[in-house]
């Protein structure tokens, strides 16, 4: 980064394993005798502040927002139909790992069919309660997103979000 700030106070980011954020600070802090700068997050959901290491936000998967596309991309990927009986076919430890894996990415389109194949497979039967918390999380990182992008509410976008699932 060469001591350039990515983002700055007020910008809208995505955190891959949270969702949508808006930047509310950039602080120095003194850590093992050096002054280290963080992005200081609101993230929109559960009143939760993070910070990160400005020179981590690359690492992480920190992120500007979508846009119109995004949205268009996210809408294609909730419209399709994933193969539930193959997903099935993999463990529940081997699948939460390639689902991590995808949500760290930062993909919001690899998130967005994560979501479906999950709430497809709750529509099935029980899903674990593992299984419930990875639907609710990516539901969140979806919904802060388009939140953030269309400036919306969290109803609106949920609303959004059930329409393009079906």
């Amino acid at each position: 980064m060469g001591g350039l700030m990515m983002f700055t106070t007020g910008d809208r980011v995505v955190y891959p394993l949270h969702g949508g954020a808006i930047v509310k600070d950039v602080e120095e802090r003194q850590q093992d005798g050096d002054k280290v700068q963080y992005y200081v997050l609101q993230m929109l959901f559960d009143s939760m502040i993070v910070a990160i290491p400005v020179r981590n936000a690359d690492k992480i998967g920190l992120r500007s927002i979508g846009d119109v596309e995004t949205l268009s991309e996210i809408k294609d990927a909730l419209h399709t139909q994933p193969d539930v009986s193959s997903v099935k076919s993999i463990s529940w430890n081997k699948r939460l790992q390639l689902y991590m894996d995808k949500i760290k990415s930062g993909s919001v389109v690899e998130v967005a069919k994560i979501f479906k194949t999950l709430l497809l497979m709750e529509k099935g039967k029980k899903i674990s309660v593992g299984e419930r918390r990875l639907l609710h999380n990516t539901k969140q990182i979806l919904q802060s997103e388009v939140m953030l992008i269309k400036d919306i509410d969290a109803t609106k976008a949920d609303n959004w979000l059930k329409e393009c699932c079906q």
